[in-house]
C-alpha cells in the first residue's frame, strides 16, 4: 500500500464531520458539556465568541481534521499497509487515549482563555468573551459522559476515516 495524499485528505474529512456531528448530537442530548471543538480551537485565536467560532471551524475542519489527522491517519494505514476496519478502530482508540490522558490535561497551561477552575461552567460568555473551564483528565469536568464519548468519537473518526481511504486507494 502507497500513501495517497487526496484520499487521505478526503477520508479526514469525512471522519470529522462524521465525528463533529456526533459531539454536537451528545451535547444536545446532555450527555456532555464539552464546548464545540470550534470554540475551544477557536478561542485560543480569539476571546469573541462569534469570531472564535468562525476561526475555530476552520481551524477544526480544515487544518486539524482534514490535512493534519487525515495525512496522519493516511500515514499509518500505509505504514500498517492496512485500512481495514479494525486498524482504523485501534488507531482511533489510541488517538483518542492519547487526547484524553495528556492533551486534555495539558490544555489549561496552553490555552489563553480556559482557566483551572472546574467549579464554573464548561463555556462562559456572560461578559462577552470567551472563559472555558478545564476539561480534565479525559474531559471528566466536562460531564460524567465525556470520557466514553472522547473515545468513542476517536473510535468512530477511525472507523470511518478507514472506510473512506480503503475504498478511495
Amino acid at each position: 500500500m502507497t500513501f495517497e495524499l487526496f484520499p487521505a485528505l478526503v477520508a479526514g474529512l469525512v471522519a470529522t464531520l462524521v465525528m463533529s456531528a456526533m459531539m454536537t448530537m451528545s451535547a444536545s442530548a446532555g450527555m456532555t458539556r464539552m464546548p464545540p471543538m470550534t470554540l475551544v480551537t477557536g478561542a485560543m485565536m480569539s476571546g469573541d465568541p462569534d469570531r472564535a467560532r468562525r476561526i475555530g471551524a476552520m481551524i477544526h475542519y480544515v487544518v486539524l481534521g482534514t490535512i493534519v489527522f487525515g495525512i496522519a491517519y493516511g500515514a499509518l494505514f500505509t505504514a500498517f499497509g492496512s485500512s481495514s476496519v479494525l486498524t482504523g478502530i485501534l488507531i482511533g482508540a489510541a488517538h483518542g487515549v492519547v487526547v484524553g490522558a495528556i492533551g486534555m490535561p495539558m490544555m489549561p497551561a496552553m490555552h489563553p482563555r480556559m482557566t483551572a477552575d472546574s467549579d464554573g461552567p464548561a463555556v462562559d460568555t456572560s461578559d462577552g468573551t470567551v472563559v472555558l473551564s478545564a476539561p480534565g483528565f479525559f474531559g471528566a469536568r466536562w460531564g460524567a459522559m465525556t470520557p466514553m464519548g472522547l473515545i468513542v468519537g476517536h473510535v468512530v473518526y477511525g472507523l470511518i476515516a478507514a472506510l473512506v481511504y480503503g475504498a478511495l486507494v
